[in-house]
């Protein structure tokens, strides 16, 4: 009798607890606070969930000899596809493209869709083989041709990649999902 007590309530006991964390994530998600959290040398930018038009962002800066060279960006499209976008500074060869390159794979180039008031973009697809390549890549540089036509590159940085990855994604599935939410 004494042990089915104990059971009984130790059951009990657990489901309370369970019960008491999930309605703590549902009831304390601040759905009009915006977030930024750094992860070594990545980023990770959720607009508040309010904000129906917004997405998550995961972005790292692509430095050369400690200036600001490109900005990597991979976010979701108003259609929720993901997309990676790249924005390098004015001064780059339009018709050249930009290119992507990974350790001794060959450079992927990019074309540039506009130029505004940060600099000038080039978009693709953030697809299943582009983010193969980020998550195991180790050796990896940004690539575009100046206006007087040299080759110029810049490393990219991995150091905090998969970190800032896996909370990207959280971030999106708790903007969009009470569900989620539950267990932030």
């Amino acid at each position: 009798m004494k042990i089915e007590r104990l059971i009984v309530g130790g059951v009990a006991l657990l489901v309370g607890l369970l019960l008491g964390w999930t309605v703590r994530g549902v009831a304390t998600y601040n759905v009009k606070a915006a977030s930024v959290a750094t992860y070594d040398d990545w980023r990770v930018a959720c607009p508040s969930a309010d904000t129906k038009e917004g997405a998550c962002e995961l972005v790292t800066e692509v430095s050369d000899q400690g200036q600001a060279v490109a900005r990597i960006t991979v976010t979701t499209d108003k259609d929720g596809k993901q997309i990676v976008g790249f924005t390098l500074p004015f001064g780059v060869a339009l018709q050249a493209g930009m290119g992507l390159e990974f350790g001794k794979d060959p450079v992927k180039v990019y074309q540039y869709r506009t130029c505004n008031t940060v600099g000038c973009l080039a978009t693709t697809p953030f697809d299943d083989n582009l983010a193969k390549s980020f998550k195991g890549a180790t050796d990896a540089q940004v690539m575009f041709a100046s206006l007087d036509g040299k080759k110029q590159g810049a490393g990219i940085s991995f150091k905090g990649y998969s970190q800032a990855l896996s909370a990207w994604k959280n971030g999106d599935a708790k903007r969009h999902s009470w569900f989620w939410r539950l267990w932030s």
